[in-house]
């Protein structure tokens, strides 16, 4: 078998967890709860470290947190060729809220008819050390690193290499929003989904290039993240930074990814129109109301007048309310309600009985749902839980996969890359087969500075 054949093994560090891919169709994720980005102890590093030993995993790919790593452009006013990294620092330092120094800064200098643009990369240095001190102990060599912006422009360059916007979900309300144009990164930020938000970032557009309104990309708009795994014939479960690692030069089978209108002159032009015309229906709905309310007022008041005139004083007669029985009914069951069949779920194994993930992914599957991935816990568990985003209805999960129906309900961390984790913690007696070993590639590294 060739080198460049095996498996390749990426390494996604995020504030809560570590993720774990694999270039295979199933099995092909894990999840630890441990935070690279902060100091570790030989003791909480074991369990990680007797993991990569045992499966002969020594070389590893690594995505980078944009938090970390800030990509910002600056504008120079005339054309230059060379620029001291201390003025670079000085420019930047008011985008980062850490600590910079020049040699965690990186530059391309790009000149535009009369002036320069200035791409710059700001790295949290403390951090990146914590990072690759934790790596060193568990025995690891670093293949290459990739931030998470610049995998998916590498990823979207196979779609768009042009000027365009890409809006990539980062947790439940939050986008890590991506400028670039020719393959490289010039703005990145984390944002939320809102006007305002949008007429920020279209302005920094507009500094750059001459193109005021680029192609905009949003997640279940214009693209889809299973659908474009699948063509490039991966696993529908990968997330398109690690796709980026596993598909090389490959070509999808069929063009997946559609340009949208700027999204935002399309939330612009109603709300202007709004404003023109609601205050005309609003008039008229008024007015409505209040002639409607004089002519029922009219009628109550006569009908009042016509019954005082006609029942005879003294003729009254006690009358007596007919009491019925009360009738008993038995309360319906509730019925679940329905879920996107398109979130992200994890099924993590908990348990020494293999295969037991795979039974709750064909249930899953089963019931619609169509990014499901598994994979073993680093901790093992005695009974079944279920992690839940907030806006996440884990009631459903309970009342239709009947192996979790009595299971431990939680709240899974915004953070998470997934919406729901179902934790196996019993036997429920059906047994797969195991994931193999995985070998690793071998390719010179970058450090995180050469990008």
């Amino acid at each position: 078998m060739s080198l460049f054949s095996k498996p390749k093994v990426v390494l996604w560090p995020k504030k809560d967890s570590l993720e774990i891919y694999f270039d295979k169709t199933d099995n092909n994720t894990l999840s630890f709860e441990i935070d690279l980005w902060q100091s570790q102890s030989a003791d909480n590093l074991q369990n990680l470290a007797t993991f990569f030993q045992k499966n002969n995993i020594s070389q590893v790919y690594v995505i980078l947190d944009d938090t970390y790593i800030i990509t910002k452009t600056f504008i120079y006013d005339s054309v230059i060729t060379t620029l001291d990294p201390n003025e670079v620092v000085t420019l930047a330092k008011d985008s980062v809220d850490f600590k910079i120094s020049p040699e965690a800064v990186t530059f391309d200098l790009e000149p535009d008819n009369e002036r320069t643009l200035v791409r710059t990369r700001i790295f949290n240095q403390e951090k990146f050390l914590l990072l690759t001190s934790n790596l060193e102990k568990l025995g690891l060599k670093v293949l290459d690193y990739e931030t998470l912006s610049s995998a998916l422009v590498k990823l979207y360059a196979h779609f768009d290499s042009g000027q365009h916007f890409l809006f990539y979900p980062i947790n439940t309300h939050d986008y890590l929003a991506i400028l670039s144009n020719q393959g490289h990164v010039y703005l990145t930020s984390i944002i939320k989904k809102t006007l305002p938000e949008l007429k920020k970032l279209l302005n920094y557009s507009q500094a750059f290039f001459a193109n005021p309104k680029p192609t905009q990309y949003f997640p279940g708009e214009n693209y889809n993240e299973s659908e474009i795994a699948q063509r490039f014939q991966k696993a529908s479960n990968l997330p398109l930074p690690v796709l980026s690692f596993f598909i090389g030069n490959s070509k999808p089978k069929t063009d997946i990814i559609k340009p949208t209108i700027p999204v935002i002159d399309s939330i612009q032009a109603p709300m202007e129109n709004n404003k023109k015309n609601i205050l005309p229906i609003i008039a008229v709905f008024l007015i409505t109301i209040l002639i409607t309310s004089a002519i029922v007022w009219f009628i109550l008041n006569q009908n009042n007048k016509n019954t005082e005139i006609n029942t005879p004083a003294g003729d009254s007669q006690p009358q007596t309310e007919e009491i019925s029985s009360p009738v008993v009914t038995e309360a319906p069951t509730p019925t679940p309600a329905e879920i996107s069949k398109t979130i992200k779920i994890q099924v993590l194994n908990a348990t020494d009985i293999n295969g037991q993930a795979a039974t709750i992914k064909t249930q899953l599957t089963s019931l619609g749902f169509t990014n499901v991935s598994t994979g073993n816990s680093a901790k093992k568990e005695t009974s079944n839980q279920i992690q839940a985003k907030k806006d996440i209805a884990a009631d459903y999960f309970l009342q239709k996969i009947p192996e979790f129906s009595d299971s431990t309900v939680s709240e899974l961390a915004a953070t998470s890359s997934y919406d729901l984790i179902f934790i196996i913690g019993t036997d429920l007696k059906k047994v797969t087969s195991t994931p193999s070993a995985l070998p690793s590639p071998s390719i010179n590294p970058k450090t995180p500075w050469e990008y």
